[in-house]
């Protein structure tokens, strides 16, 4: 059983946080910790068609313990709200408001929004004619939901009281207590096996993937509803540590049906360059 190493406080933005590192997390790679307050949101993305069955409500929220070479989203790793200029649109006005809703060319951004719990309850069923008649339901995205893992539960739990279907999008990287919090209302789970190889998991993520294949055999042995996503990154994580997670999974009772293997797609570097962020990504062989 993992005990409490120590606790300490910080501040997020405008939200408090408690981290706790939890014993024994280290030898697992970077430190889990649970942040306790409300996450920021990042984006809500109506009629998406890619987050699970049918038509859905995704919800994205802003903060993440990985630190993906690949990542595709910048803007949510950090929980604290961040300003983006985007240089190729700016036109270095005089006197620029940092108001994404006056700029002219629409070249500042602000990454990072408070929400209720009632808002994004609110918003997820202004849609529900079209989960209906599809199948759809809410998904939760990030970012890292679990890295906000009570909270995640609280919300998914008012989408189930709803009548709500709901998915979770999710690199697996938490605690066990969080999966059994969010195991009765999470109708599907959508996770993220990002490399076989524990040391090249390490060196891409920052974090051991140990964790991840204990979730994952968590979920298998629930029953949980799964599809699990594969990233193929060139260079990293194609070949042979494509093949061998997909034997992984096999082997955890998890057939190729519940498998989906991701085309990688370098397109986010104008975020990196817009938040003044080291960019990472491999190149994408063309």
């Amino acid at each position: 059983m993992m005990e409490l190493l120590d606790r300490r406080v910080f501040i997020a933005g405008a939200a408090s946080f408690a981290a706790v590192p939890l014993l024994g997390a280290k030898r697992e790679g970077r430190a889990l910790s649970r942040p306790l307050k409300t996450p920021l949101m990042l984006d809500v993305k109506r009629m998406a068609v890619h987050d699970g069955p049918g038509l859905r409500t995704t919800f994205f929220v802003k903060g993440c313990p990985l630190r993906c070479i690949w990542c595709h989203n910048p803007e949510s790793i950090d929980p604290k709200p961040q300003e983006a200029r985007f240089q190729h649109l700016c036109r270095h006005c005089a006197h620029c408001t940092h108001d994404e809703a006056t700029c002219p060319t629409r070249a500042f951004k602000l990454y990072g929004r408070p929400w209720t719990q009632d808002a994004l309850v609110a918003k997820a069923l202004e849609d529900r004619a079209f989960y209906d008649a599809s199948g759809g339901g809410v998904t939760l995205s990030g970012g890292e939901p679990l890295f906000f893992w009570e909270w995640a539960a609280e919300l998914l739990a008012r989408f189930k009281a709803a009548g709500l279907h709901t998915c979770l999008d999710t690199s697996l990287y938490a605690p066990p207590a969080a999966i059994e919090a969010l195991l009765p209302v999470v109708d599907m789970w959508l996770p993220d096996y990002k490399a076989h190889d524990d040391g090249l998991h390490v060196k891409c993520t920052g974090v051991s993937n140990a964790v991840v294949k204990r979730n994952l055999a968590r979920l298998v042995a629930a029953k949980a509803k799964l599809e699990v996503r594969c990233l193929a990154v060139p260079g990293f994580t194609d070949g042979e540590d494509l093949a061998a997670r997909h034997r992984d999974l096999a082997a955890l009772g998890i057939p190729d049906s519940q498998v989906v293997d991701l085309e990688y797609f370098d397109y986010a570097r104008s975020k990196y360059l817009a938040l003044g962020m080291k960019d990472t990504m491999p190149p994408r062989p063309r």
